[in-house]
């Protein structure tokens, strides 16, 4: 989606629309401008942009801006999905076949390419390289947005809504790109990338480069071993379910000491690096059940926060320390992205409320840096709070 609204932007941008006035290319325009308009690091993607709509790393850094925007807020999700399949028709279109045309290619009723020019319906293109790359993008949201209609139609007629009954992929995503050499990178489960190298998989815990300002990379963070094969979460059926059912995981963590002014006294990352998305489709189960597990001594709760990845939850805990009267709280999420599954801890030693502001910021910013990871490219996702 985020690369189809590029798309349409730059085609825009280069006068390759010659009806760039039309319902569809303004309404994506203005929802794209208004929405990244709010912030500093949106408003300097848009604006590389419209500097020079021939440069792919501009263009890249405005579709990453919108695919934040669309994984942080649903609302705009639903608008541009909207937006780019346009208004409906006003009347059927009427299915005749048009007379044949000296140097063009009839594509349709109304529809044509002539010379320079490629006209559907009442918009023309003008036949550049842009122009064509931008209705490829077309078609292939057009399909993409059928496929869904089907799925939703199916599981309709089946009644299957579980949360993981299928490893639907992401929206948005990307096909995974080719390995550099060194690395230990695989691909399983149909081709879904699955990142075995430790030090990539280190880059999707933030740096110091990457924190709010005042904020620090904890003594000691960031470690790296392997996945405990006993560490079980305790589902509130009492089920048990294994985090590393499978030897390999890699099992990255770091620390962070808050800003001044802070209500919380330290984040916690764990990110677990698994060697396809079905064992970390069942080590996200089981994280999500030790976040969940409650007891005697502490009292844990749903929280709310946007969806992340292909499956995330969050939940808030308050509790004793055993053995004196001190009360904690925390914020504890967990998000998966394919073959890797994040959970986040914001910790408040005093017992006051845990910061959600912080774990939905955190959350939001290594689950984008672990889909920077899995498409191979260099996470660059800042923590913004």
């Amino acid at each position: 989606m985020a690369l189809s609204a590029v798309q349409v932007l730059t085609s825009l941008a280069t006068g390759a629309a010659t009806a760039a006035g039309n319902e569809a290319g303004r309404a994506v325009g203005d929802l794209v401008r208004t929405r990244l308009g709010t912030s500093e690091d949106g408003r300097a993607a848009l604006d590389g942009v419209a500097a020079d709509p021939a440069d792919t790393s501009a263009a890249a850094g405005l579709q990453e801006a919108i695919r934040e925007a669309l994984a942080a807020d649903p609302e705009f999700r639903t608008r541009m999905a909207a937006a780019l399949a346009g208004p409906p028709p006003s009347a059927p279109p009427a299915h005749t076949v048009g007379p044949q045309y000296t140097g063009s290619i009839v594509i349709g009723g109304g529809s044509k390419v002539r010379n320079s020019q490629i006209s559907l319906g009442p918009l023309t293109i003008t036949n550049t390289r842009a122009a064509r790359v931008s209705l490829t993008g077309a078609a292939a949201l057009l399909v993409a947005l059928l496929a869904l209609g089907l799925y939703g139609g199916v599981q309709l007629l089946t009644g299957d809504d579980s949360p993981h009954a299928t490893d639907m992929p992401s929206s948005d995503a990307k096909s995974p790109a080719a390995t550099p050499s060194g690395a230990t990178s695989s691909t399983s489960d149909a081709g879904a990338p699955a990142v075995g190298d430790a030090a990539k998989v280190r880059q999707i815990l933030p740096d110091a480069a990457s924190l709010p300002q005042g904020w620090a990379v904890a003594s000691g963070s960031p470690t790296t071993q392997q996945c405990r094969r006993g560490r079980v979460g305790i589902s509130k059926d009492r089920q048990p379910h294994q985090v590393c059912a499978t030897g390999s995981v890699l099992d990255l963590q770091s620390e962070y000491a808050p800003g001044p002014g802070a209500e919380y006294s330290r984040v916690n990352v764990e990110v677990l690096a698994y060697p396809s998305v079905a064992a970390a489709t069942e080590g996200f189960v089981g994280v999500e059940a030790e976040n969940a597990d409650s007891n005697d001594v502490k009292q844990v709760k749903q929280a709310t926060l946007p969806s992340y990845g292909d499956e995330s939850s969050a939940v808030t805990m308050s509790g004793t320390v055993p053995g004196s009267d001190a009360r904690v709280s925390q914020g504890l999420s967990v998000a998966r992205c394919g073959s890797i599954v994040v959970r986040v801890i914001v910790s408040d030693d005093d017992g006051g409320t845990a910061g959600l502001d912080a774990l939905d910021a955190f959350t939001r910013t290594v689950t984008a840096r672990a889909q920077q990871v899995l498409h191979d490219t260099a996470p660059t996702t800042a923590v913004a709070l």
